[in-house]
C-alpha cells in the first residue's frame, strides 16, 4: 500500500518484483522452480494516464518491426513475453470516484481499505472474512474505558474455556485412577479364586493317592 505519491511507482513496482523472483530459487537450481508472481500495487492517489481504477500488466511483446519481420507462417504472434509475471495497479481514487456496489470480493476489500464501512453493512453479513476485519479494526479504534471493557470480557471467556478444560481433564484422570483400581481389585479376585480351586483340587489328588 503505497499512501503518497514519489512519482516512481513503476519503478518501485518492478523493483518489488525483482526482489520476490531473485528469491525464488537458489544458485544451481532449476528455473521451473520458479513461481508465478504477483504483485499488488494498492495507491491511495492517481499515477496512471488509464480509464480504470484496476489495471493489469504483463511482460509483453512490443509489435513486430517490418525491417525485422520473417515470414514463418504464424498467423497469431504471441502478445505474453512471461506468464509468470503479473503486475496489479489499484488506484483507490478512481474506485472512489466509480463508487460501485460491494458485490465482488475485490469491491469489498477496497472499500474497507478506503475506510468506508459503511459501504459494507450487507457485505459483511454475508463475507465472515469482512466482517472479522471490521471486528477487528472496531477493536483497534476503541478508547481506553471501551478496550479495558473488552479485555475483562475475553479474559472471562478464557478463564472460563480453561476451568471446563481443566475440570474435564480432571475427571478423565479420576476416571483412569479408578478404572485401574477396580481393575486390580478384580484381578486380584479372580487370581484368589483360580488359587483357591487349585489347592482343593491338589488335596483331593492327595487324598486319593
Amino acid at each position: 500500500m503505497q499512501v503518497k505519491d514519489e512519482n516512481n511507482m513503476d519503478l518501485r513496482s518492478t523493483f518489488y518484483m525483482s526482489r520476490i523472483l531473485s528469491d525464488e530459487i537458489k544458485k544451481g537450481e532449476d528455473y521451473r522452480k520458479v513461481k508465478d508472481t504477483i504483485v499488488i500495487n494498492l495507491m491511495n492517489f492517481e499515477y496512471y494516464k488509464r480509464n480504470s481504477y484496476h489495471n493489469i500488466a504483463h511482460m509483453k511483446f512490443e509489435e513486430t518491426k517490418k525491417n525485422e519481420y520473417v515470414e514463418m507462417g504464424y498467423k497469431k504472434e504471441d502478445k505474453i513475453a512471461s506468464k509468470g509475471i503479473e503486475l496489479h495497479f489499484i488506484e483507490i481514487p478512481k474506485f472512489e470516484k466509480k463508487n460501485p456496489e460491494a458485490k465482488t470480493k475485490l469491491e469489498k476489500w477496497l472499500w474497507l481499505i478506503a475506510g468506508r464501512e459503511d459501504k459494507l453493512e450487507m457485505a459483511k453479513e454475508e463475507d465472515k472474512e469482512i466482517k472479522k476485519t471490521i471486528e477487528i479494526i472496531d477493536q483497534m479504534s476503541m478508547d481506553e474505558k471501551e478496550w479495558e471493557l473488552y479485555n475483562s470480557r475475553l479474559m472471562a471467556i478464557l478463564d472460563y474455556n480453561t476451568g471446563m478444560r481443566n475440570a474435564r481433564d480432571e475427571g478423565e484422570a479420576i476416571g483412569l485412577s479408578k478404572g485401574e483400581k477396580i481393575g486390580l481389585s478384580k484381578g486380584k479376585a479372580i487370581g484368589l479364586s483360580k488359587g483357591e480351586k487349585i489347592r482343593t483340587i491338589q488335596r483331593q489328588e492327595r487324598r486319593t493317592t
